[in-house]
């Protein structure tokens, strides 16, 4: 009886309080209109002229919008409205990237008008227009519009960017006759600023953007006039075969890549579910949306949020087109009919020529398919009468008519190739007219041609081969640039469209570098930005292919060799059918090995046949890593001079697996070793920089050294304004060298401290993802290690060690290890090492810990595990000077791993001649070459021909007997411009050496004057780039 009681208690209980949020949530003003109910015409106040009511006829979300229809003179008006804060607009990344109130609406006009309505806001219920803010609406329209207008940039006493708002009178007013249908009206909600695009009917917007075409998502009213104003040429002789071959070629691309896989009735299906319903005249469905989660939504009021994405129709509109091209021919007839049908709903939906629908910012990424689509049908949609306006459509989004500006203002950027540059070119067939076309096709061959061939603070595809985006080398989004430029290329060859020799060569130049910083395709965690164990290039064998088919960049080979040869290196064993038409044209794989250096992305790149070593820093001019709001969230390390060793597995293949991966221990890191939610940025995006110029590498056959300076105490955050900021608590400094010679890496860290007195200072060794818990290490002092856990620590150098096991470590008396997967690490200094196998629990790198936020491609994975083995040097908490010295083995043989003892007690090919602050040198005896790291210019150098630096370098002198030499020199300061810095534009600097004794020198223009000194050559020369200046001296006898 007693538990019956409190059960009604509780159910009652439930009721009150159920009922007295209804009751408020009733009483509060909506944030959202969506015109549902026929009670909301009470607060919607209007005169005689004029008459509301709820119309079924168009709407957008719900199932309801307000029909206003008027003569003369009218308004309407209501103060039944309520403006979202700061707090509850729906900011993507917070308060990071500025964002101000923003009025949003959505607008159907059955057909264009030439009335306009003006829209004001006023404060305190004052109706007469007094302190009011305004903005004139054209309804020259037809189909429907979305607008998004920031309240700062309308008329009358608009208030500040980013300024809150207090309005409470909305109204509308016109004259003449018209109507229009009006729904969905968010009556204010802070918006990012970067995101509501100016249109047709509101071109007062974004007055800086446009005029400046900074934003290469904008569409621009003045470019979409370019194309209708735009007289072609008469066609030349062969035009139309051209026009032809090139459109067959796109469609054999389009076809061959995508087969059909539906069938007819699994396309009907689908097609049914975008509800559409065809009266004749238009035809009506759910709201066809882009970027919807950007804008309030009450499911209270709205009900659910049915809606169909831009996105989603594209796809659904592709698989109808290839179904229609490889379909069975009887089917035809009904897929063009539906295709028809959900082309005239995209167009009453308002993607039209000069309408913007609130935004189309990163609209690229949700009209490929679409575009593809529109063009494999573009035979029915002319015969239905459609092609122009859709051909329009995709003219304005894409924006088409930049191609036709002043080609002194072009400037590149990837998510262009990436999004936008393929289907431009597929756009040019969307027309009737093939001088058109043909025009229009020409200007887009010469605008691809002059952003391909730049390098400068324009260009993406820099002078060493990286490429740039969101300042700095982005290979994640180089992959879609690689992946659609040769489809252009390869398209144009052989006519007069053809993309010039010096786009061609530098986008090739660009292409085939990726193949030396990724192994085989994977390219690592140090230039992953966003998305580390994710960064691969084995998605682009159809794109070497036709790159390869698209000839030389100068003309004059059918086939591109150098292309050819990476292709069959790369795929050549499983395409017996390409490796014997190159086979025909004298063309084998390639070998590639050697050193390699991009200072655009602080990376070096050490190839030997079967493993790479790919080396990365950061400093000022290059960020370390990008960190986002749900991405990347504990990456703060993956380029403190990190080494990662790959084989022809790749990441995984060489251990490197997310799942249980500790975000500490990136192999070749200093770190300060911190717990994870100490280790996560409270930033929402960082792409630090230090205030350091010293990174770069500088090489010499085949050989190699790089250096940096780790500096986290001060620095700047690439996409933000914390210049000055700490932004990394720890004050982690040091000096950091990898010195690359034959099969071998030479590891020096010197001048390591740190701040923070509560957590260790460590460098990373290894850390090895464990395929089973028994993959054994080896080691020094245990030999052959299977157990699991384990944990152990070396003895110092000073000890005297034995070990037990297969490697033949029995009187061996140095330390060493050999991890999981071949990899030696003979220790050279005194420092403590901790040898560590275990099952380890970490954090998804698209897990934010701090907000609980998730990126959707960590699938819902919050918490990873896995078993690693792993090793590091202990530098002690809080060091002030502490230092470390190993060198690497890559990938041994078995009989290495055996023999591995006896490799690190023989007299090494090298010593190590200096490791101060001063100065890292170690010359190799093999090659008999000295290199140096040259950290600071006050003192003079006290080994081999060198004498001393004007200021920091990287310098490789290799001795010959016949008292010659060759020098390879590097000013590793990119200097950067302050005032465009995040272009990426290296300016010259100039460095002096002094050289031991008197050297005759070669005439070259990088060289600006030498100087006998006494027993002394002064050689001042010009570094740019960061790129090795190369110099074949000679002994001077007087």
């Amino acid at each position: 009886m007693f538990i019956k009681a409190i059960k009604l208690l509780f159910i009652s209980l439930c009721f009150v309080l159920t009922t007295t949020k209804v009751l408020a949530n009733a009483l509060e003003k909506p944030a959202v209109e969506s015109f549902e109910s026929s009670s909301v015409l009470q607060y919607y106040q209007h005169n005689d002229d004029s008459q509301i009511s709820l119309s079924k006829q168009h709407y957008k979300f719900g199932q309801r919008a307000l029909l206003w229809q008027w003569q003369g003179n009218s308004r309407l008006s209501t103060q039944q409205l309520r403006l979202l804060t700061y707090n509850q607009s729906q900011l993507k990344y917070g308060n990071y990237f500025p964002a101000s109130p923003t009025f949003v609406i959505s607008l159907y006009s059955e057909q264009p008008q030439t009335s306009s309505v003006k829209i004001s806001f006023e404060k305190n219920g004052d109706v007469s227009g007094k302190e009011s803010i305004w903005f004139d609406l054209p309804l020259n329209f037809s189909g429907w519009r979305i607008f998004r207008v920031p309240f700062y940039e309308m008329n009358g006493q608009a208030p500040e960017q980013n300024a809150e708002v207090h309005y409470d009178t909305l109204t509308f007013s016109t004259g003449g006759s018209g109507q229009v249908f009006i729904d969905d009206i968010i009556f204010s909600q802070f918006h990012d600023d970067r995101h509501p695009y100016p249109s047709a009917q509101t071109p007062f917007m974004r007055q800086e953007a446009q005029q400046s075409a900074s934003d290469h998502w904008m569409p621009l009213l003045s470019d979409l006039s370019l194309v209708n104003r735009l007289s072609p040429a008469p066609l030349q002789a062969d035009d139309v075969k051209q026009l032809l071959a090139i459109e067959d070629k796109i469609t054999a691309q389009l076809i061959s890549q995508n087969k059909s896989a539906d069938s007819l009735a699994s396309l009907k299906r689908s097609f049914t579910e975008l509800s559409l319903v065809d009266n004749d005249k238009t035809v009506q469905g759910p709201p066809l949306t882009f970027a919807a989660s950007e804008v309030y939504y009450n499911k209270a009021q709205q009900g659910e949020k049915i809606h169909t994405r831009l996105r989603d129709l594209g796809l659904l509109l592709k698989k109808l087109a290839l179904h229609h091209s490889n379909g069975p021919q009887e089917n035809q007839s009904a897929v063009e009919q539906m295709f028809i049908q959900a082309s005239r709903y995209y167009l009453d939906q308002g993607w039209q020529a000069g309408s913007s629908m609130g935004t189309l910012h990163h609209i690229g990424y949700s009209t490929r398919e679409l575009t593809e689509a529109f063009y494999l049908m573009r035979k029915p949609l002319q015969q239905a009468g459609l092609l122009n306006d859709i051909g329009a459509s995709l003219q304005w989004i894409f924006n088409l008519g930049k191609l036709l500006g002043d080609k002194a203002s072009f400037h590149a950027n990837i998510d262009y190739m990436n999004t936008q540059s393929f289907y431009h070119l597929l756009i040019i067939f969307l027309s009737n007219e093939r001088a058109m076309q043909a025009a229009l096709l020409q200007a887009f061959s010469d605008y691809i041609s002059i952003i391909l061939a730049q390098d400068d603070s324009h260009g993406v595809f820099k002078i060493d081969g990286t490429a740039w985006h969101h300042g700095g080398h982005y290979p994640a989004y180089a992959l879609g640039a690689f992946e659609k430029v040769p489809q252009l290329i390869y398209s144009l060859s052989a006519s007069r469209f053809s993309i010039n020799e010096a786009g061609h060569s530098n986008f090739k130049k660009a292409f085939l570098a990726s193949r030396i910083y990724s192994q085989p395709f994977d390219f690592g965690f140090g230039n992953a930005g966003r998305h580390p164990f994710a960064g691969s290039f084995s998605s682009l064998q159809q794109q070497y292919l036709q790159l390869a088919l698209s000839g030389n960049p100068q003309h004059t080979d059918a086939i591109d060799k150098d292309v050819a040869g990476a292709y069959l290196r790369l795929w050549g064993k499983q395409d017996q059918e390409s490796s014997r038409l190159f086979k025909q044209y004298g063309i084998s794989a390639e070998t590639l090995t050697g050193y390699y250096s991009f200072p655009y992305a602080a990376t070096a790149v050490l190839r030997q046949k079967g493993w790479a070593a790919i080396i990365k820093g950061y400093s000022k001019y290059v960020w370390a890593s990008e960190i986002y709001v749900a991405s990347n969230r504990y990456g703060r390390y993956p380029a403190n001079g990190t080494v990662q060793l790959l084989n022809e597995q790749g990441e995984r293949g060489s251990g490197f697996v997310e799942a249980g991966w500790d975000w500490n221990r990136f192999p070749g890191a200093t770190v300060i070793n911190l717990p994870i939610e100490q280790l996560e940025t409270t930033q929402p995006l960082l792409m630090f920089k230090s205030d350091e110029t010293f990174v770069g590498s500088v090489q010499l056959n085949n050989n190699g050294l790089f250096a940096m300076q780790l500096n986290e105490s001060k620095g700047a955050n690439h996409e933000g304004n914390d210049e000055g900021v700490q932004l990394l608590a720890g004050e982690l400094k040091a000096k950091k060298s990898v010195f690359a010679f034959n099969n071998k890496l030479i590891f020096i860290g010197t001048d390591i401290s740190s701040r923070d007195n509560s957590h260790p200072v460590q460098t990373n060794l290894f850390q090895s993802y464990l395929t089973e818990p028994a993959q054994p290490l080896y080691s020094s002092s245990a030999g052959r290690v299977t157990s699991f856990p384990y944990q152990a620590t070396l003895p110092l150098q000073s000890a005297t060690g034995s070990a037990k096991g297969t490697t033949n470590a029995k009187n061996s008396t140095a330390n060493w290890l050999i991890d999981p997967y071949g990899n030696g690490y003979h220790l050279l200094s005194d420092t403590k090492v901790t040898v560590k196998r275990k099952h380890q629990h970490s954090l998804h790198n698209k897990y934010a810990l701090r907000t609980g936020k998730m990126n959707h491609k960590g699938k819902g994975v919050t918490k990873t595990q896995g078993d690693f083995a792993s090793a590091w040097l202990e530098h002690g908490i809080a060091p002030e000077n502490g230092a470390y010295q190993y060198a690497v083995y890559p990938f041994m043989s078995q009989a290495q791993i055996r023999n591995f003892a006896e490799i690190a007690d023989a007299k090494p090919s090298y010593d190590i001649l200096q490791a101060d602050s001063q100065a890292h040198i170690v010359v190799d005896h093999i090659t008999n070459t000295t290199a140096y790291a040259l950290f600071s210019a006050k003192t003079p150098v006290q080994h081999g021909i060198l004498a001393s630096s004007s200021a920091p370098a990287l310098v490789m002198v290799q001795q010959q007997d016949n008292k010659g030499a060759t020098l390879s020199i590097v000013e590793p300061n990119l200097n950067f411009s302050q005032e465009k810095s995040a272009d990426g534009f290296s300016q010259p600097v100039t460095l002096t050496l002094t050289l031991n004794g008197h050297w005759q020198l070669p005439t070259t223009s990088k060289v600006k004057s030498v100087i006998y000194r006494q027993d002394k050559t002064e050689i001042t020369l010009t570094s740019q780039h960061g790129l090795s200046v190369v110099l074949n001296v000679q002994q001077k006898f007087e």
